[in-house]
């Protein structure tokens, strides 16, 4: 089952075109792991809109905010976790205060190339390997991360081959190399590819999937095909609406619903589900993952029962 694979690792990262709803998957695979007794910890990176917001909560923020139980969230930001690294590297409080209040220091950090993902990544290694401080067992079970779109994503998960190529020693080539193992520890991490049924979405999928194995060592897991619309009529209903609908067939199904507005909104409905077959079918022939469906909610806005939804699905896999 694809969920209890997810579920094995330690490290979850999504990724996917922008737009495909990698903050709802995100979120409702953080609430299938409660469900199976898990400490989950949602990592977003400088989120606009934070997942929590799906949960009815207030904004997480910068530091780790429990949701509800088991379920926490965190929305880094980059800068603010430099900050943090330096304050650990410095120790002396009044010395790491000048060094960030320092132009020279806000310039370098703004300037230098891959830094920014580099600390990003080393902060999610720290969250990943944090232990509880009288038990020593892992403060969390699961991390997933909503990772950036495809493009950025992609580069922003190659820092750490580079930089552990381009610095051989010292503090940053080492976490580089400490960051790379973690990613390409196939029994710790994994990386799930999420799309929607739409043609970019699907060539992004497979060229981010080629490109994360070959070029970084990822071990993917699974493909999720989101927002996905499903047949909501038999194959002789939806022959017979496209008949009604080509006759332009007139009339009123009640005081507020023409005969002629739901044919639209059913042929249109037909149309859509025929293209997530169709692009279904060609994700599994381009990426060569196990695929997961998630159905299109018309809920507007998401929230939580939107969420335990998409988890339900997860979980019958």
């Amino acid at each position: 089952m694809v969920l209890d694979e997810l579920l094995s690792k330690r490290l979850v990262i999504l990724s996917g075109k922008g737009g495909v709803g990698k903050s709802v998957v995100g979120a409702a695979l953080a609430l299938a792991g409660v469900r199976r007794g898990k400490r989950v910890l949602l990592v977003e990176i400088d989120a606009p809109v934070e997942a929590a917001r799906l949960l009815g909560k207030a904004p997480a923020g910068r530091r780790e905010t429990e949701l509800r139980p088991g379920l926490f969230s965190v929305n880094l930001d980059p800068g603010t976790v430099m900050d943090e690294y330096v304050r650990h590297v410095v120790k002396v409080e009044r010395l790491a205060h000048r060094i960030l209040e320092s132009p020279v220091y806000r310039r370098f950090f703004s300037a230098a190339p891959g830094l920014r993902e580099l600390m990003v990544l080393g902060k999610i290694m720290v969250l990943e390997e944090a232990r509880d401080r009288w038990s020593r067992r892992p403060r969390y079970d699961l991390v997933v991360l909503d990772a950036p779109a495809t493009g950025h994503g992609l580069s922003f998960l190659k820092v750490p081959v580079a930089a552990s190529e381009a610095v051989p020693v010292g503090p940053v080539g080492r976490n580089a190399r400490r960051i790379l193992a973690l990613l390409r520890d196939a029994a710790r991490t994994t990386l799930v590819i999420v799309a929607v049924p739409e043609e970019m979405a699907i060539v992004e999928a497979q060229w981010f999937h080629r490109l994360a194995v070959d070029e970084i060592g990822l071990s993917p897991a699974a493909v999720i095909l989101n927002a996905a619309h499903e047949r909501r009529f038999s194959q002789a209903e939806e022959a017979r609406i496209l008949r009604l609908a080509a006759s332009r067939a007139d009339g009123r199904l009640a005081r507020d619903v023409g005969l002629a507005d739901a044919l639209d909104a059913a042929r249109r409905h037909i149309r859509r589900r025929k293209l997530t077959g169709f692009y279904e079918r060609r994700l599994r022939r381009l990426v060569p993952l196990p695929l997961l469906s998630l159905p299109h909610l018309p809920d507007e806005p998401l929230g939580l029962a939107s969420l335990e939804t998409l988890a339900d699905r997860l979980e019958r896999g």
